[in-house]
């Protein structure tokens, strides 16, 4: 089978820096901080693969990096405080009811330090039904937050949480458990400008 040498120049010298383009600069300079939320939305989904729930809201600023950016689910009712930062080389998956402070962070890569080529290593985040994560906590690869569960603000979770824990710290120990184990607070419609 013969290349196209036109096409394939094409392709490296316009179409990967383009995308790279609307899936880095103009998604976290210009998208991000476009106050219409269903016009960001719209961005994330259409360009990025990102799906956002019905009823949910992503508050302005959100950052994206990462090769895994069409892995990134967030379910419904879900509320995602401003100036959230993911870092996708792996699945981000919020289920529904998740509230966030402003400025969490979601990091599913890390590199091995004790790899000489310092290899990149990814792992998914999960995170349940009903969590409630704290302004400017950090969630790192391959941790599950389980349903209920609640993370201090300024946390750094390195480990998984069992569901209704309530954790804090760096790293994040457990405190205590949850006294309600069954929830009717819903983060409510998206705000049209958040």
């Amino acid at each position: 089978m013969k290349r196209d040498p036109i096409r394939q120049w094409l392709n490296q010298y316009i179409g990967i820096p383009l995308i790279g383009l609307l899936r880095g600069w103009l998604l976290n300079r210009v998208v991000a901080n476009v106050p219409i939320a269903p016009l960001r939305y719209a961005y994330y989904h259409l360009v990025c693969g990102i799906r956002i729930g019905k009823s949910s809201s992503l508050w302005m600023g959100a950052q994206f990096t990462g090769d895994a950016l069409q892995e990134i689910v967030i379910g419904e009712r879900c509320s995602i405080g401003n100036d959230s930062f993911w870092v996708a080389g792996s699945p981000i998956i919020l289920e529904d009811d998740v509230v966030t402070g402003h400025r969490v962070e979601f990091y599913t890569s890390d590199h091995d330090p004790d790899d000489p080529a310092f290899t990149r290593r990814d792992a998914p985040i999960i995170i349940e039904d009903h969590a409630w994560i704290g302004s400017r906590a950090i969630i790192l690869k391959g941790v599950t937050i389980g349903q209920g569960a609640v993370v201090a603000a300024g946390s750094v979770v390195i480990d998984n949480v069992a569901p209704f824990a309530i954790v804090g710290g760096n790293p994040a120990k457990f405190i205590r458990k949850r006294r309600a184990t069954e929830f009717t607070y819903r983060a409510g419609e998206a705000d049209f400008f958040v």
